[in-house]
């Protein structure tokens, strides 16, 4: 649905927006980025918080993080470069 098309839209079309999936909802809220659990009102905090021409980057970026340094089972948080910006602070 709308997921997909913000992603094809960004990367491939350069068009702005900012897709949450589960990684970016987990990151947002670990980070203080949003408190809200709906995805869609998570995108838009996150709109409001970074620069439009960065939103399609922030999105990859963010989602990259999740999935290899900020996982949920096991976050690597040692030597983190937003560990000091973080709410769990090494909660694991």
């Amino acid at each position: 649905g709308w997921k997909t098309a913000t992603v094809v839209l960004g990367a491939a079309f350069g068009v702005p927006g900012i897709a949450v999936d589960t990684h970016l909802t987990r990151l947002a809220r670990r980070l203080g980025f949003s408190t809200e659990k709906n995805p869609e009102k998570i995108g838009a905090d996150l709109e409001r918080l970074f620069p439009k021409e960065k939103w399609v980057f922030v999105h990859h970026a963010l989602i990259l993080f999740g999935r290899y340094r900020c996982t949920a089972r096991k976050p690597r948080c040692e030597g983190c470069p937003l560990y000091s910006e973080c709410l769990s602070q090494g909660a694991w």
